[in-house]
């Protein structure tokens, strides 16, 4: 079965940031934070020999206490990135959670809100 869809929506290797030196990259220079209530988004122009942007998490376990909600999390931002990086210009791009909380937070709004405004703010260049 083939998929006729031009657009790849996928999260390979050369989606995601890797090493230290790319997180601390984002963090010592960002270019924008967005931000939502409970969480923060490092934004950073990528590299010029860089071609799809790429997303780096860094969740801790002093913010979120259970691994359930951490790996939950983690899940849901990789598939907001994954279907929605075809719509923005290769940038590197650090989600950290800002406060603690709990399991009645609606992270698929807060998810939306923070993507929306990083599409709007870095869209994909024709």
């Amino acid at each position: 079965m083939t998929d006729n869809n031009p657009i790849s929506h996928v999260f390979t290797k050369n989606h995601r940031l890797l090493t230290p030196c790319d997180f601390k990259r984002v963090f010592d220079t960002p270019a924008k934070k967005i931000h939502s209530e409970h969480l923060l988004l490092f934004v950073r122009a990528g590299q010029i020999k860089q071609m799809c942007p790429r997303l780096g998490l860094a969740i801790t376990k002093k913010k979120l206490r259970q691994a359930v909600m951490r790996n939950r999390l983690k899940r849901l931002t990789r598939e907001y990135f994954r279907l929605h990086c075809s719509g923005m210009e290769a940038v590197d791009v650090v989600l950290i959670v800002k406060k603690k909380y709990t399991k009645d937070i609606d992270l698929h709004g807060e998810l939306t809100q923070i993507f929306k405004k990083l599409i709007a703010d870095y869209p994909a260049k024709s």
